[in-house]
């Protein structure tokens, strides 16, 4: 029985093995049948490139909590607004459950929802990715991915001023 499953039977083609364990080498599919590392060369290029998007990943991170607490504080600021216009306007007590409450919908479809799904989508591709190029157990590449995240986080995941907030658990 034969388990080769490389479409390529061409004895010239170059072909790099699928080790399953941790291992060293310049040689390595990543993630596609279109991007080998045959040599040192593009072995390296390829790991400074995964260092790169795992450092984006967490810019990518940062940038999805700033926006989310700006829309927060663009909410908070609107209702604060609607509630002094209204007690201008009675010259009495404010009452908290007069101001108005977007519907679901709205909420829905409000573009700072829109762009935090399509950020969140992305987020979710790139840690996949990431994770598939972790999986092909090359310590380098292992080595680019884990300093790209400890970069990045180093760089943006401090900005976390309350430590409640997290990225598991509410």
């Amino acid at each position: 029985m034969d388990h080769n499953h490389e479409e390529e039977s061409d004895s010239t083609t170059k072909t790099c093995p699928m080790i399953m364990v941790f291992h060293g080498g310049h040689c390595e599919r990543i993630l596609w049948r279109g991007w080998v590392a045959y040599t040192v060369t593009e072995f390296v290029l390829s790991a400074i490139a995964l260092f790169v998007l795992a450092f984006l990943y967490e810019l990518l991170k940062f940038l999805r909590e700033n926006l989310l607490r700006r829309e927060a504080r663009k909410e908070a600021e609107r209702m604060a607004m609607e509630l002094r216009q209204k007690s201008n306007e009675n010259n009495s007590e404010t009452h908290l459950a007069e101001h108005s409450e977007k519907t679901y919908w709205q909420r829905i479809f409000a573009s700072a929802h829109i762009i935090q799904s399509l950020l969140n989508l992305v987020q979710i591709i790139v840690s996949y990715l990431l994770m598939l190029i972790f999986m092909n157990f090359n310590y380098w590449l292992c080595l680019a991915v884990v300093l790209g995240l400890g970069l990045g986080y180093f760089c943006f995941g401090w900005v976390k001023k309350d430590p409640q907030e997290g990225d598991c658990c509410p």
